[in-house]
């Protein structure tokens, strides 16, 4: 019996460590990460050969299937909070504000953000619009400084995919 526990936890751990991988390997593919995607991919099959030849090789074993199919669950989990510490490439924070825009802006400049502003129209009044790309790890910061200097501003985050050329200061560690 010890050893049917020992080896379906060595399943769970496989699934949930390629689960993990499998996500940050779908995340890099979709920024455009083609080397790291590969080997994340590669690493993450690998994984599923070993742990799902256990599983059908002993589909009569309660234990395996269940590890297996937790496995996959937890994993999913783990890769989530891996990317999201992670935060790899880069965002869109884009602000609008119907009153403080050249507030915002220069908030965001003094924190080292490049940021761009654009004046247009919205319901009812005019609005400055300032938007920003910045290293997903800073987003937190860009939304606290636009919220601090316009409580009512309306802040938006997208994915930016790629980002070639701009005005992009390194990242600064915390």
């Amino acid at each position: 019996m010890m050893d049917i526990v020992i080896q379906a936890l060595l399943i769970l751990v496989l699934r949930i460590f390629g689960i993990a991988i499998s996500t940050l390997g779908t995340i890099l593919t979709v920024q455009g990460r083609k080397l790291p995607a590969i080997l994340t991919g590669s690493l993450s099959a690998l994984v599923y050969i070993l742990a799902i030849a256990q599983v059908v090789n002993h589909m009569d074993n309660l234990w395996y299937v269940s590890a297996y199919v937790a496995g996959y669950g937890l994993g999913t989990w783990v890769g989530m909070i891996l990317e999201e510490r992670l935060a790899l490439g880069y965002a869109e924070v884009r602000i609008i504000s119907i009153n403080d825009g050249e507030t915002v802006a220069a908030a965001l400049r003094k924190a080292g953000f490049g940021v761009t502003e654009i004046y247009g129209r919205g319901q009812e009044s005019p609005v400055g619009i300032i938007e920003a790309i910045v290293p997903r790890k800073r987003v937190s910061d860009a939304v606290r400084l636009a919220e601090k200097a316009d409580e009512r501003a309306m802040v938006t985050v997208y994915e930016a995919r790629t980002v070639q050329r701009g005005y992009l200061r390194p990242d600064r560690r915390r």
